[in-house]
């Protein structure tokens, strides 16, 4: 154990004030348990004084020392700080701008028409044709989503950024895309910032038949479902989400397209057996490991699939970015459904 005074001596604490005493001298070998009682700051101002009332006492070159380090200290904690931000950084930056993985995932319904038990469904979501989302890049999304041979291509908004311009860059990189059943699309919150009529007509523009607050009817080997599309929950004035679409036609079983997962609750009043919508590009920046995501802040439904009772829902977590081009723990993806019979499950 250090004696009562060693701390002091250490601080160059002449030898009176030592007999004598001095309130802050010493002060916390003196009271070795006081620091850990001081909060916020009280404790800050303590250290203060002592280095106030140390300091000056001290030698000079013991005072040129003391000066020494602190700088050093500093200037090596900036640089590490730097480095380390500078790798965060582009770390976050090439795994944003990476070629999309391919999550599947099956959705089992026991209402599914035995015709589309098997459907493959490509759902492309979020690109945010931009300045983070060129054409080039655009056009090896359409590359891959064509590979995968799906039934249908469903588009679950926010293709453009925001700018009206983008339209000219996602139509440059989707022009043509086609699949069997066709190419479903329907707005997002950022095609609205465009201007939802350029949106739309991009969507026309290469061949994508655009659904806002409308319905499609697929047919297979005699067999019909229906495909409903709404607009987004956040849309302009004079626009505007209608879940009563979910409930026209005759067919009995309901896709629906939704970009935003907050929008779930009135599709499943409105009797919509599978949702698939984005929007949240899964927090984009994450922490799986420790159990953190930006998204939670806003939506319980972040990523992935959700069941309530018999009615499913899947969030995809998209492709490009925001206004940070960067993603963390949440790669960009292009998601392969499929759809099966038996009882409701989301694997």
């Amino acid at each position: 154990m250090l004696h009562p005074h060693a701390g002091r001596r250490c601080a160059g604490v002449p030898g009176d004030e030592r007999r004598h005493g001095n309130p802050l001298a010493g002060w916390p070998v003196d009271h070795p348990g006081s620091l850990a009682k001081e909060e916020g700051s009280g404790t800050f101002r303590r250290l203060i004084a002592i280095t106030l009332y140390t300091l000056p006492r001290a030698d000079g070159a013991r005072m040129r020392t003391v000066t020494y380090l602190t700088r050093r200290s500093m200037l090596k904690n900036g640089t590490m700080a730097f480095v380390g931000g500078s790798l965060l950084a582009r770390s976050g930056w090439l795994e944003a701008t990476e070629l999309p993985m391919v999550r599947r995932i099956t959705l089992t319904h026991p209402m599914l028409p035995n015709a589309f038990d098997g459907l493959r469904i490509a759902q492309v979501s979020d690109l945010h044709a931009g300045p983070f989302m060129p054409p080039e890049r655009l056009a090896r999304v359409r590359s891959l989503v064509e590979g995968l041979a799906p039934d249908v291509v469903v588009f679950t908004g926010d293709q453009l950024d925001r700018r009206q311009v983008d339209a000219d860059l996602f139509v440059q990189g989707f022009a043509g895309i086609d699949a069997p059943l066709g190419t479903f699309g329907i707005l997002g919150n950022h095609d609205h910032l465009a201007g939802p009529r350029v949106a739309l007509a991009a969507l026309e523009a290469v061949g994508i038949t655009p659904l806002v607050n409308e319905t499609a009817i697929l047919q297979r080997n005699g067999e019909t479902i229906v495909l409903v599309g709404v607009d987004d929950l956040d849309a302009i004035p004079g626009w505007g989400p209608n879940f009563s679409v979910i409930e026209r036609g005759d067919a009995t079983f309901r896709v629906l397209l939704c970009h935003q997962p907050g929008g779930w609750r009135s599709a499943r009043a409105a009797g919509a057996d599978i949702t698939l919508a984005g929007h949240t590009h899964g927090g984009q920046i994450a922490l799986p490991s420790r159990g953190v995501n930006l998204a939670r802040l806003s939506t319980p439904y972040v990523a992935g699939p959700y069941q309530r009772g018999e009615q499913l829902l899947y969030v995809s977590r998209g492709i490009g970015v925001g206004a940070i081009p960067l993603r963390f723990g949440v790669p960009p993806e292009v998601d392969l459904v499929t759809l099966r019979r038996g009882p409701a499950s989301a694997v």
